[in-house]
């Protein structure tokens, strides 16, 4: 090919993107019909571009009004029950549960299927399933069952349907369904025998099963960049591709031959790893740098990467709004353009992960806003080991059903190999990353960075290197500030305040929702001990994140009960640090329920005021004000430096009460975008008329009170002083 029909190819490819994204992202389908007036504009060339522009929105338009437009929506929302048989297109995955209010949400079952019928007609629509069963279908299974069917924001789909009763299994998945399911159950029971993230880690990345990974290992892969190892990805299939290249090269000396056989051994293991719309782009990637491998050119494989982008989007246009889209791509490309060059240099099992991350490095940074500088670092540091995981791993998962003995033996000698990983991901993910304000300003970057690469402006780029690791290392020296006292982490909808005692070791009072979010702010105060865990009342956003909190941590002490007039001191590194319980009086006591989740559980809130070193801290859960108010009468409250307000600023506090406590500065932990009105407009006026500072964790992010009485908020990783 020459240069004028390579560039033609990828420029389709990404013209057709351009459309589908558009459209999408518009969410106004019928922006399409606007393209054609376009096409009177522009040369023939920027007219062709134009046209399949506009075959990827029309394209994506017409998948939107199918999905929206159906005989299923007059079942939808009507919150009466149907009758649905349908056939499962993924494995079904079990949920964590789920902290909504007060209360913690049993976990659920969700998995994607194809409705076959819908109360006796004849109704072919994908649509997403959620049950409380903890169920496993192999897809291809037809199941049975009654459900509402209700509106969902998954632009992929027609409906959520909500079992109601048991699921009828009219008939299996197939002989392929049962081979690969007993496969994949198989090797999940040899791994399910071990402890440890590392060992849980080998299933999702050889096999795409992840149900055996915990949320919180997953959240510490995806900060540090190795999310792509928790579940099947482009660089697992060039690594299977790569091994049966090689082996099959003893076998057969025609590599046109070889190749071919590689891309069936290939489409089976699509089959294995379930045929999602991730593994069929990282697949169809892979067959590009296969062609790329048999050509024996680069050039040749960069219009195959623009017919490829035009294949996926064409076949599924959803694809053009999936951020995972985007990386696959970009990672082909970056294999494609940067690892020849690398090659060089290095060996090819850090060339081809090193040249990948590199170009995802700044998609990443546009779609969410985030950089890390310990991205390519941490790549670079698990790339030797990905490969032998790949490869014994695929091969001890083949043999599970058969030879589970020698199954087993392989993976516990990956086990080194699996642990690397975790502990890559465990240490690295405790430093802190580089967020902005907004993913425009993101995207802004990563097209600049784009750009200086692209024309090879060195100088620059080192610079603007410099300057970047400048800052993220002063974010990593700035917060917390060596004085820190109080912590309010920013946990959402929910409370954590963590007080200092010094070297590595903390009073918390509460836990928040997320066990994610809890530990990730201990481990950015460098928290490895808890000499006191305080959970002031039995409501989810207060200990849902109890697992993170204690995760890696000694705990001394816990209070989940306390009475009017315990006390708690101890001698710290920071100095003489003294608990004083002002409520409950009597834990059985009742008051009137007032309007809201829990006010009886409420008003049971374990309510403390702490000297910190010479620093009064007041904090108090989620009481109300017959609880606020008999604390004032209690005859124990006395002027304080800074409170926590109580009940995440809700409109329910007892004026009086903040009279007395004469706070100089207010925290109020609070969920973004909550649901609840919190902070109520009245109690922000309340604090703002008495000139008392307020600060909150959903506008400041975490917030930070140091023992000479200066705030510091951690908002997105940008730190301010209050």
């Amino acid at each position: 090919m020459n240069e004028k029909a390579d560039l033609k190819l990828i420029s389709l490819g990404v013209a057709i993107w351009i459309g589908a994204a558009t459209t999408g992202l518009l969410r106004s389908w019928w922006i399409c019909l606007a393209l054609p007036l376009l096409f009177l504009i522009g040369k023939r060339f920027g007219q062709i571009f134009l046209v399949a522009a506009l075959v990827g929105a029309v394209n994506l338009g017409l998948h939107e009004i199918a999905l929206s437009h159906n005989a299923l929506r007059s079942f939808v929302d009507t919150h009466s029950e149907v009758h649905v048989v349908a056939q499962v297109h993924s494995d079904p995955r079990r949920g964590d549960a789920k902290v909504v209010g007060s209360t913690i949400r049993a976990p659920s079952t969700t998995f994607l299927a194809t409705t076959i019928r819908v109360d006796g007609g004849k109704l072919r629509l994908p649509i997403r399933i959620s049950t409380h069963q903890n169920v496993q279908f192999s897809p291809g299974t037809v199941i049975s069952f009654s459900s509402i069917l209700f509106s969902t924001r998954e632009r992929t789909v027609a409906a959520l349907a909500v079992t109601r009763g048991a699921i009828t299994v009219l008939h299996g998945p197939g002989v392929m369904g049962e081979i690969t399911g007993k496969i994949r159950s198989a090797f999940r029971n040899q791994v399910a025998r071990l402890n440890g993230d590392g060992p849980r880690l080998i299933p999702g990345l050889v096999l795409g099963d992840t149900s055996l990974e915990s949320s919180q290992f997953i959240s510490d892969m995806r900060r540090v960049g190795l999310t792509h190892l928790t579940a099947v990805s482009g660089e697992n299939f060039v690594i299977i591709s790569a091994f049966i290249l090689w082996f099959l090269q003893w076998l057969i000396r025609k590599l046109r031959i070889r190749l071919l056989l590689t891309g069936c051994v290939l489409i089976c293991f699509i089959f294995l790893v379930r045929p999602t719309p991730s593994v069929l782009r990282a697949s169809v990637m892979t067959a590009v740098l296969l062609l790329a491998r048999g050509r024996g050119e680069r050039g040749s494989a960069l219009p195959s990467l623009g017919l490829a982008i035009s294949l996926l989007i064409l076949i599924d246009p959803f694809q053009a709004i999936d951020p995972g889209f985007a990386l696959s791509v970009g990672a082909t490309a970056g294999i494609l353009l940067l690892s020849p060059h690398l090659k060089s240099r290095l060996p090819d099992v850090l060339a081809i992960p090193i040249s990948a991350t590199i170009v995802c490095t700044p998609i990443i940074f546009a779609l969410s806003g985030q950089f890390s500088l310990i991205s390519i670092p941490a790549n670079v540091l698990v790339s030797p080991v990905v490969a032998p995981i790949t490869i014994f791993g695929f091969i001890a998962a083949l043999i599970a059903p058969i030879l589970p003995s020698i199954s087993y033996i392989i993976v516990i000698a990956l086990l080194p190999f699996a642990g690397w990983i975790s502990f890559i991901a465990h240490h690295l993910s405790a430093l802190p990353i580089i967020n902005l304000p907004s993913s425009f300003m993101g995207a802004a970057i990563a097209l600049l960075l784009l750009y200086i690469l692209f024309k090879r402006l060195w100088l620059i780029a080192f610079l603007l290197a410099a300057v970047i690791g400048g800052f993220f290392f002063y974010q990593a020296w700035s917060w917390p500030d060596s004085q820190w006292r109080i912590v309010n982490c920013d946990v959402g909808q929910g409370d954590g305040e963590v007080i200092n005692l010094g070297e590595g070791e903390a009073i918390v009072i509460d836990t928040g929702p997320d066990p994610a979010l809890m530990d990730s702010c201990l481990r950015s105060l460098h928290i490895s001990t808890i000499a006191l865990l305080v959970i002031t009342h039995n409501h989810a956003d207060h200990y849902g994140g109890l697992s993170g909190a204690i995760h890696g941590r000694k705990v001394g002490q816990v209070w989940r009960a306390a009475r009017q007039g315990d006390r708690f001191s101890l001698d710290a590194p920071i100095g003489h640090v003294s608990i004083d319980v002002l409520w409950p009086k009597d834990p059985n006591a009742s008051f009137e329920a007032l309007p809201g989740d829990g006010s009886a559980i409420n008003n049971t809130s374990i309510s403390l005021v702490i000297d910190i070193a010479g620093i009064q801290f007041f904090t108090a859960g989620d009481v109300e004000p017959p609880a606020q108010q008999a604390i004032l009468e209690s005859g124990l409250v006395h002027p304080v430096d800074i409170m926590k307000v109580s009940h995440h600023g809700s409109a329910y506090q007892y004026l009086p009460l903040l009279d007395a406590l004469k706070p100089s500065v207010a925290f109020i932990s609070v969920g973004k975008g909550n649901t609840y009105g919190h902070p109520a407009p009245s109690t922000l006026q309340a604090l703002r008329t008495r000139g008392i500072k307020t600060f909150r964790t959903d506008v400041d992010g975490a917030l930070e009170y140091d023992a000479d009485r200066s705030i510091h908020t951690h908002h997105r990783g940008l730190i301010s002083i209050g």
